[in-house]
């Protein structure tokens, strides 16, 4: 008779990375996948999580001939992109990894091994309670004193926020609350380079101003208020 205990077992509990990928389109997510794999060496415990709008088999197919472990769900896109968060806060949810990365299918990886680089992250006690985001540099020369558009939360700062994020702009949102409590790793450029298109604005300025920041310094309070996070 087999373990009871392997059986039982969550079977992705060997994953040190969760890719949350929230998909538009196969195509879109078919470039994002190919940069992934053409910028990493040595992929092990990986698991891709992939949100679609309906049942598109080709997802199924391709995942399942991949390198990695993966997760997917289906259902309706919503308000589109003001439903992003949605889409991630869920993806987050069914994730395994201690490190968690939301992924916009047009990032892309043009400098570095982004796996090698975010492996030193794991299990590496930067903090007693390993709540921290770590942020991918883009190509403008900026380096991580912007706003980037490629963050990584651990598995503990999802668990004490309980969020990827509760609003669609998860990079401002990641951005500003990791600095405001200190919790900011801004990855050099020299390491890893990231590439996004130029975007839009997901909330207006006073939008921001009377949901955003408020919503902010809650959760900025809930960190300094918690006396295990010293």
């Amino acid at each position: 008779m087999e373990d009871i205990e392997r059986i039982i077992r969550d079977p992705y509990d060997d994953v040190k990375i969760s890719l949350l990928i929230s998909s538009k389109s196969y195509e879109d997510f078919l470039k994002l996948y190919n940069n992934l794999l053409s910028t990493s060496h040595g992929i092990k415990h990986i698991e891709v999580l992939v949100k679609i709008d309906d049942s598109d088999e080709r997802y199924l197919r391709m995942l399942e001939n991949s390198p990695f472990q993966f997760k997917i769900l289906s259902y309706p896109s919503y308000n589109k992109v003001y439903s992003n968060h949605v889409f991630f806060n869920d993806l987050c949810k069914i994730s395994s990894g201690k490190l968690i990365w939301p992924l916009y299918e047009d990032c892309s990886i043009i400098k570095g091994d982004w796996y090698q680089c975010l492996n030193e992250y794991v299990d590496n006690n930067l903090y007693k309670d390993n709540i921290f985001n770590i942020a991918i540099p883009m190509d403008n020369g900026k380096g991580c004193k912007q706003i980037c558009g490629a963050n990584i939360i651990t598995r503990e700062w999802f668990n004490f926020f309980g969020t990827v994020s509760p609003f669609p702009n998860l990079d401002r949102w990641l951005f500003e609350l990791s600095r405001k409590v200190g919790r900011y790793i801004g990855v050099s450029e020299g390491k890893l380079l990231s590439h996004f298109p130029k975007g839009h604005r997901t909330l207006s300025k006073k939008q921001r101003k009377e949901l955003f920041y408020p919503s902010l310094e809650e959760y900025i309070n809930k960190f300094k208020k918690n006396k295990v996070c010293r």
